[in-house]
């Protein structure tokens, strides 16, 4: 009997502890985000802490990845057999995941339909639609890409607003004074992103694309000659050497340049003088949001609007519970108080996708947006008109991620801007390159 005794006890004891086990076990679901900022980490955080208080089943792991980097991070990913279940990146980056068949479109699609289809703008949808039905990405949040510019500036020397070709190139080589380090304007001329992001407004305001709408190359075509001719010649106006989003940033607040391409990033470093930057004379060009306007149209043949939609997605593979933990997730950071929150980390820079929230008093109840007051809205309302190389005459090209990632496009301008090459020289090289990475 004593000897039965301690077996029951044994076997109850295994029970519970399996029992407990079974209940304080979690899932883990690792989550990576271009959002490498130290403040908005911690937001970040404070919003996973959260969400983990409410889903006790789950842990979610973070992971920053700098945008640049995850061409790489994901080729060593798959390469290590570990990858996220969620990812928060740009929609290039995601139509590219999808076109290899990484994504779990169907999972997406669920989400976007528990929130609320109707409530994302169109726009938004649209750069993360799959070329046949639903879709690659869930939309999480966007920017416009456009010119600031010095307003007073070009009032005192009676110059148009940069929105055509023409007006651009009169007001850079107006106030060209390089003996003075004075510039007229920064663009992208690195082998980077923001290169590409600024070149797309001027390739599409003259209707120059990378595919037709058959999915065929066309880089090498007339109008993209003449856009990257236009480039390589307003470039001239620009300080010296390969010129980033830095360069544009800390030129534009110290006054030393009156144009520079940005995206709605920039509200709170000229709203707010959140940079952290100080210029070279001690301060940045004082009340400096009262004398910025942002031109967000471009023209030559058509109007054109950049700009860049992030979005969630989930990824193939993974287990049944962390896809539903990272489902779970995705809703959690696009509802109410908690998308706000992530939306503040830069304001104005990150627009919210949604309809509600965009119009929820909450979501304006922030310094920054008051600051600028009506031209808040006015740039978020450009998510809806948005312009990408890869979406033409309302067809989807996946493959456009895989030039991104190799930013073909940068070194194209590079070849002009730093080795003398025509606009039609580089537009060949380009061209061929692109036949390359798509094959």
């Amino acid at each position: 009997m004593r000897k039965n005794r301690i077996l029951t006890l044994i076997l109850l004891t295994v029970l519970m502890l399996a029992l407990t086990t079974g209940v304080f076990a979690k899932t883990t679901v690792e989550y990576w985000t271009t959002q490498t900022e130290e403040n908005r980490v911690e937001v970040i955080n404070s919003l996973i802490k959260e969400f983990e208080a409410n889903h006790p089943a789950f842990e979610i792991e973070l992971v920053t990845v700098q945008e640049n980097d995850i061409p790489t991070k994901l080729v060593a990913g798959m390469a290590a057999g570990r990858l996220p279940e969620i990812v928060e990146m740009g929609s290039e980056v995601i139509m590219k995941m999808g076109a290899e068949g990484m994504v779990a479109s169907d999972e997406v699609s669920t989400v976007i339909n528990k929130i609320g289809k109707d409530d994302f703008f169109k726009g938004s949808l649209t750069m993360l639609s799959r070329p046949e039905e639903g879709y690659f990405g869930v939309p999480f949040h966007g920017w416009v890409q456009g010119i600031w510019y010095r307003q007073d500036l070009f009032e005192e020397k009676g110059l148009e607003p940069p929105t055509t070709w023409d007006n651009i190139i009169k007001a850079a080589e107006a106030f060209y004074k390089p003996d003075q380090q004075q510039y007229g304007i920064v663009i992208g001329t690195d082998k980077d992103a923001y290169a590409r992001q600024t070149f797309t407004q001027y390739a599409l305001s003259n209707n120059a694309r990378i595919f037709d709408e058959n999915g065929n190359i066309v880089f090498n075509s007339p109008e993209m000659v003449e856009t990257l001719d236009y480039y390589s010649r307003l470039a001239e106006f620009t300080p010296p050497g390969p010129d980033g989003w830095r360069d544009a940033r800390d030129l534009y607040l110290a006054g030393r340049v009156p144009m520079m391409m940005y995206s709605t990033y920039i509200m709170d470093d000229i709203g707010l003088e959140a940079t952290g930057y100080k210029g070279e004379k001690g301060s940045i060009i004082p009340n400096l949001v009262d004398k910025t306007a942002f031109a967000n149209k471009m023209h030559k043949t058509r109007d054109a609007v950049f700009g860049q939609i992030n979005g969630l997605t989930f990824i193939k593979g993974n287990e049944d519970t962390q896809m539903d933990g990272a489902k779970m997730f995705a809703e959690f950071l696009l509802t109410g108080d908690n998308y706000i929150k992530f939306l503040h980390m830069a304001p104005g820079g990150m627009n919210p996708v949604r309809a509600s929230i965009a119009s929820d008093p909450q979501y304006q109840n922030n310094k920054v947006l008051e600051v600028w007051g009506e031209k808040a809205g006015e740039i978020a309302a450009g998510l809806n008109s948005i312009g990408k190389f890869g979406y033409v005459g309302g067809k989807v090209f996946p493959k456009i991620g895989d030039i991104t990632s190799q930013f073909i496009v940068g070194q194209t301008i590079m070849k002009m801007t730093e080795s003398g090459w025509t606009a039609e020289e580089a537009a060949e090289w380009g061209q061929k390159e692109m036949e390359d990475a798509v094959e």
